[in-house]
Order: structure tokens, then C-alpha cells, then sequence
């Protein structure tokens, strides 16, 4: 089975589940096209013998044939409907095989979007057959672009759960100082400075809390060495995590927006309990109000700082008990689902 990913910049928990579908099929062959990371998370791929990653920046927009190369795919993922030339290698095989479009845009109906999804349905059905998203919050658009729910697929991201699970294994929630951990972009957006300003204003009533961020961006500088209680440690590979993470005891996203947010799901694998903003689409799946963590409203710091306040009001053994449940929810998605997917599309297609 030969399987050709089209894709915008590659993220690791990505390329984790391309690797996945490879190991769990001796005979598959992948071919990667995927245009440059982030400057701000440089993510860096292991090499695998039947894994060839190429530049999109080495194909003009007409170069089909030349993108498609020697292959004769299986199988064609998109991610979205950006890019000229993805879209025409889908319309060279969408009548033959299965052509998916990945989406993670939310449905938020606004006028721009019910117009789009009337005028883009036609147009968006000539490069695909089928559309992946990450979850809920993106399955209403899948629908009012004229998929039939069984052309959508769901479980897009996946976070690397076994890695993410035995990290999760060393943690020890009695120890002391309680560590709140963020990993994303030091951008405003990601809530950055109302996360920095709640809990500065909660560090008096828990002392015994330290706020670790992680990530790369315009805020590390600013906040770098600036608080007594708040490390701020940029960006670091997946592999620099590992003994960093299992010594937090709680992890918080306080984005404005974000389609998925698969750093939830990797939190949750590793048994934390979670604080995250209801634009999140991971919220959906993986934090119950209450039972693995708490919401709250983006852009807003009042509601913030009151999840953050009964987060860390919570025993040892209530945090136990929180990311015990975490780490429950974490298996709704894997890797290895992932791949069955699409496995299965490919033996089950038909026009």
C-alpha cells in the first residue's frame, strides 16, 4: 500500500501517526510533501526507510507529475484547500481512490461561513471524497459542505499516547512544590498574559504552587526571570520533556482560539488534570467540568483564575483522582486508530 500526504507545515503528533501506519503495514511506503515548519517549533522527524519527506517549496504550483513522482498512491490526504497544487493532484485521483481532505475549521456559523459552505460544497467536492476532522466541534461544517457522515472521518490528531503514558506513570502527586504546567506558543493569543497575571494573583492563597511554561515565541523574553514562582523554559523537542513533565501536577491552555489543541489530548495521556478555554475543540472530548478539570471562557481572566482557583484547591488525592480520570479519557483517540482508518478506507473505497 502507497500512501501520498499533502501537507501544510508537519507537526510531530502528525508525522507519529503517518510512522504508526507504516509500522503496522510492513509493505506501506509514504511520500511526504509538507511545506516549512514554524520558526517558533522546529520540530525535527526521525528518518524511517519507507517515510521520504520532500519540500513543497521545490514544486511550482502546475508540477503534478513531478509532486506525485514515481508513486502510484493508494491513498491521498490534503490538508485543506489552500494550496493550487494539492488540490490538483486530488482531482487526478478522487474517481479512483480514496482522496481525503483533512479540516479542523470549527462551525461557528457566521455569515461567511454559511455562505462558503453553500458556494464551496461543488468546488470542494472535486478534489475529495472524504474529509477527516479532529472532532465535535468541526463536524457540523463537514456536514454543511455535503459530506454524508459516512465520507467523514473523525480522530484527525492524535497525540503520541504511548510515549505520553509512560511519562504520565512516574508521576508522584504528593510531592511538593505543585507545578502548573503550559505548553504552547508565547503568543498573546494562546492567553499567555492572563495566564501569567491569575496566577501571580493566586500564588499567596498556593504557596505551595510554580507555574512551568513551555514554548517558543515573542513572550518568552518578556517573561523569562521576570516572576519568583513562574519558569519560563522556551522551546524544547518532545524528547528534552519527558522528566520535566512527569514532575508537574497539572496542565493549563488558556488559548482564544484553537481548532484542536492536541496538547490537551497528550496532557490527558499523561494523567494531569486540565484548565482549558471552551474554544478549544480537544475540550469536547477529552475535560469533563468537574471530573478531569476545569473550563473556562478565552479572553477572559476573571473565569481563568476562577478554574485555576479550584484546580489548585484540590488534595493530593483529588488531583490523583482527577488525572486518573485523564488518562481514562485520553484512549478514545490513538495513533493506532488513526491508522486503521485509514487502512480500512482504502480496502472498503467505492466512488
Amino acid at each position: 500500500m502507497t500512501y501520498l500526504f499533502l501537507c501544510l507545515p508537519l507537526a510531530g503528533y502528525f508525522h507519529n501517526c503517518i510512522r504508526q501506519l507504516v509500522e503496522a503495514d510492513p509493505l506501506a511506503k509514504v511520500r511526504i510533501i509538507t511545506h516549512p515548519g514554524k520558526n517558533n517549533a522546529p520540530f525535527r522527524f526521525a528518518e524511517h526507510p519507507r517515510i521520504s519527506i520532500l519540500n513543497r517549496a521545490q514544486f511550482s504550483n502546475d508540477s503534478v507529475d513531478a509532486a506525485i513522482g514515481d508513486t502510484s498512491p493508494d491513498f491521498v490526504y490534503l490538508a485543506g484547500w489552500s494550496d493550487s497544487l494539492y488540490r490538483k493532484i486530488g482531482r487526478r485521483f478522487r474517481n479512483r481512490i480514496p482522496v481525503v481532505m483533512g479540516m479542523d475549521n470549527q462551525w461557528k456559523g457566521t455569515a461567511k461561513q454559511q455562505l462558503m459552505s453553500r458556494l464551496f460544497r461543488p468546488w470542494v467536492h472535486s478534489f475529495c471524497n472524504h474529509i477527516l476532522i479532529p472532532g465535535l466541534y468541526q463536524y457540523e461544517y463537514a456536514r454543511r459542505l455535503g459530506f454524508h457522515r459516512n465520507r467523514i472521518l473523525t480522530g484527525m490528531y492524535s497525540a503520541d499516547c504511548e510515549r505520553y503514558w509512560k511519562i504520565g506513570e512516574k508521576r508522584n502527586f504528593n510531592s511538593t512544590p505543585k507545578k502548573l504546567l503550559f505548553i504552547g506558543d508565547m503568543w498573546r493569543d494562546k492567553g499567555v498574559v492572563e495566564l501569567v497575571d491569575s496566577f501571580n494573583e493566586l500564588v499567596e492563597t498556593f504557596p505551595n504552587w510554580r507555574l512551568v511554561m513551555v514554548g517558543g515565541g515573542p513572550l518568552v523574553e518578556t517573561y523569562r526571570g521576570s516572576f519568583g514562582r513562574i519558569d519560563v523554559l522556551g522551546f524544547l523537542q518532545p524528547a528534552e520533556m519527558a522528566d520535566l513533565i512527569s514532575g508537574c501536577h497539572a496542565f493549563c491552555l488558556p488559548s482564544y482560539h484553537d481548532a484542536w489543541a492536541v496538547v490537551i489530548h497528550e496532557a490527558c495521556c499523561m494523567g494531569l488534570p486540565v484548565v482549558a478555554t471552551d474554544v478549544c475543540g480537544a475540550v469536547s472530548a477529552f475535560v469533563h467540568e468537574g471530573y478531569n478539570g476545569f473550563r473556562c471562557a478565552a479572553k477572559n481572566k476573571e473565569s481563568l483564575q476562577a478554574a485555576l482557583h479550584k484546580l489548585m484547591s484540590l488534595t493530593d488525592a483529588g488531583l490523583t483522582e482527577f488525572g486518573q480520570r485523564s488518562r481514562l479519557l485520553s484512549g478514545q483517540i490513538t495513533p493506532e486508530a488513526w491508522a486503521a482508518n485509514a487502512r480500512s478506507l482504502c480496502s472498503s473505497f467505492s466512488v
